[in-house]
Parts: C-alpha cells; structure tokens; sequence
C-alpha cells in the first residue's frame, strides 16, 4: 500500500522534472517536443499568431521534419563517397560546371551579408536539391553499389523535390504527399540504412 509520505514525494519530483523542463525550453531546448505539441510553442511563441496559421504550421512540421533529414542525409552521403573516392577536392572533379557557378553566385551573394549566418563552409551546402540528384547522376560510379540503378534514386529526389519546394515556401501537404514521403524514406533508409 502506498502512503501518503511516498506519493507526496514522487509528486512533488514530477513537479520539480516539470520546473526544469520548463525552463530548458525556456532557454530555446524544446525536450518534449516529440510528445507535447504545445512544447514548440514554448520555445517559440507563436500565440500572436491566427490559429489557421498555427494549425497549418504544426500539420507542416513533420514534412519539414523529415525533408531537412533527408536532404542533409543525401549531402552527407554524396560528402563522404566522394571525399573516400576522390579526396577532398572532389568538388572540382566530380561537379557540372553549372552547379559549380550557380553555387559560387551564392557563396558571394552571401559573402557580401556578413551579418546573417553562413549555410556552412563545403559547396555542397550551397546547391539547390534538384543538384544533388545531378551530382549523383554524373558521379554513378561512386554510388552504384548503393541502389538499383540510377534512375532509381534520380526518380525519386526528383519526385521529392517537388514536395520540398511546397515545403521550402512554407505551405502544407495533403496526406498523399506525406505518405509519398513517408515511403520514400523508408525506401532511402533501407537502401542507404
């Protein structure tokens, strides 16, 4: 039986654990996001806000979610299998003249805004998503060993583009879209893992 002493103890540790989540989140650390949709908000708030506008961003949030994954997990691999394949000025060798320009354009453009934070320091970050695609497509020989073929993995970045542009400009997917998504990611986790 429990008594009184031990469930006033265990109470008042739960109120304590709450306290301190609170103020991590306060600190901009949103710990219970995954479990609380209201977390978010206590990290950012967003009260000022219709709440049309806060409905639609949640029901965003997962898409948003699992793009900026996906498509930092594609940099990420095309990264390492290029940098283990051709060193680390793979860029030069391995890139379309295109991109390359496109990227340095941007590079620049950024240079001259000192004061707003970098997308990082490897050209890589600086393409659109439809590039990574390209840079595996004239790169096949260094990827091929990871998917069936390269219209395989070209197909779907393409397809999944179209719904990240949806994304990028802030609106919201219906539910085919997601699971669309959902499957392609699973399809990426399974052949990359």
């Amino acid at each position: 039986m429990i008594e009184l002493r031990d469930l006033r103890n265990w109470m008042f540790k739960g109120m304590a654990v709450e306290s301190r989540l609170s103020e991590f989140e306060k600190d901009g650390v949103a710990i219970r996001a995954a479990s609380d949709p209201q977390a978010l908000q206590r990290v950012l708030p967003l009260e000022d806000f219709s709440a049309d506008i806060r409905e639609r961003a949640m029901s965003a949030l997962p898409a948003y979610l699992a793009f900026f994954c996906l498509e930092n997990a594609v940099r990420e691999l095309i990264n390492e299998r290029l940098t283990q394949q051709h060193g680390v000025s793979w860029w030069d060798a391995k890139v379309a003249q295109g991109v390359k320009t496109k990227v340095e354009t941007r590079r620049v453009k950024e240079g001259e805004n000192r004061w707003h934070a970098r997308r990082g320091v490897h050209e890589l970050n600086y393409t659109d998503f439809g590039d990574l695609a390209l840079i595996i497509q004239n790169a096949w020989v260094d990827f091929a060993d990871l998917f069936p073929d390269v219209a395989w993995i070209v197909q779907r970045l393409r397809e999944l583009e179209q719904s990240r542009n949806v994304i990028a400009h802030n609106n919201v997917l219906d539910k085919p879209e997601l699971e669309r998504i959902r499957m392609y990611l699973t399809d990426w986790l399974r052949q990359v893992g």
